[in-house]
């Protein structure tokens, strides 16, 4: 994950002013446009990542690469743009920047977005309008807070994928054994931080790290 901050600006990116502030439609417009100012802005600071996933991919470590992710939500700069020429465009503008300039082969592209909901000035929309495209994506995740796992995103989100893996790219509170069952294609979860004590009880943490359902890295051959 790249919590990136706002190309319009200058590090160090501070995380509400940056990260968490907002584009006008004109700068989007002007990020999304080769050759614009904005648009070599954004160049630099994705290069500078690029010289860093180099490094990895020279060593042959393969990485979960899962960049500007809740996308569908109104929290970050690149969130809340819809269709083509919203955040479909830029995740393609990245993908090419990378695959194709910077030849790294070595990312796995997870595209991650944030379980819908309908909650004023923090809503999070529905999946499609946000999707880049199959030829762009080799995971399909979403983030999952407040034991929100709903089956109609579930199954929006297994339709959207098509065949690819679908993983809990995020959550607070672990997934319980009957949603495990219910939702059976997740092929992980992620914890965020320390909500792993704060947002789970030390039993529940045992209950599903030892359920049937659940590999852990001691049960993965090599």
């Amino acid at each position: 994950m790249w919590h990136s901050g706002r190309p319009t600006d200058n590090p160090p990116y501070r995380w509400k002013e940056s990260i968490q502030g907002e584009l006008t439609d004109a700068e989007w417009k002007e990020l999304t446009t080769t050759g614009s100012v904005l648009n070599k802005r954004w160049q630099t600071q994705v290069d500078e990542i690029a010289g860093y996933l180099k490094q990895l991919r020279d060593a042959n470590i393969p990485v979960l690469w899962r960049p500007y992710h809740e996308m569908n939500g109104v929290w970050f700069w690149w969130g809340d743009k819809k269709g083509p020429d919203g955040y479909q465009k830029l995740f393609k503008m990245m993908f090419d920047r990378f695959v194709n300039y910077h030849e790294l082969n070595n990312l796995l592209w997870v595209w991650n977005a944030n379980a819908p909901r309908d909650i004023p000035f923090d809503e999070a929309y529905s999946y499609n309008e946000f999707y880049p495209g199959a030829s762009y994506v080799d995971v399909l995740a979403t983030d999952v807070y407040n034991f929100d796992y709903e089956t109609k995103d579930y199954n929006e989100l297994l339709a959207l994928a098509n065949g690819k893996i679908i993983t809990l790219g995020e959550c607070g509170e672990l997934p319980k054994p009957e949603i495990l069952k219910a939702q059976n294609q997740w092929a992980w979860f992620m914890v965020w931080s320390s909500f792993i004590i704060t947002d789970n009880t030390s039993q529940r943490v045992k209950e599903i790290y030892n359920h049937p359902q659940v590999l852990t890295h001691d049960e993965i051959e090599n």
